[in-house]
């Protein structure tokens, strides 16, 4: 590469398709991407805040997600939310 950075835009559909992407890769190939992969956790930290969500860990370790709306979602954490840590989220 020539040592330059670009910019892209992508809106939060699109910043959790390409973490989804990076998730499935082996760990070779993460570990390649790991710039990327910390500017779209940076950008999905960035929309969580702007929406007011909240998180919530639920008895038997599922993640109850809740936006400034009232919407909630409750899901499976990714590991990139728990690794390494115990009751603090991403």
């Amino acid at each position: 590469m020539n040592g330059r950075d670009y910019t892209i835009k992508l809106n939060g559909f699109e910043v959790g398709f390409f973490t989804g992407v990076i998730m499935e890769l082996d760990d070779g190939k993460q570990q390649e991407l790991k710039p990327v992969w910390d500017q779209l956790i940076a950008l999905k930290r960035q929309f969580e805040e702007e929406a007011g969500v909240t998180k919530e860990v639920l008895p038997g370790g599922m993640l109850k997600l809740t936006d400034k709306h009232g919407n909630v979602i409750i899901r499976a954490p990714y590991p990139f939310e728990v690794e390494g840590k115990k009751e603090e989220l991403l």
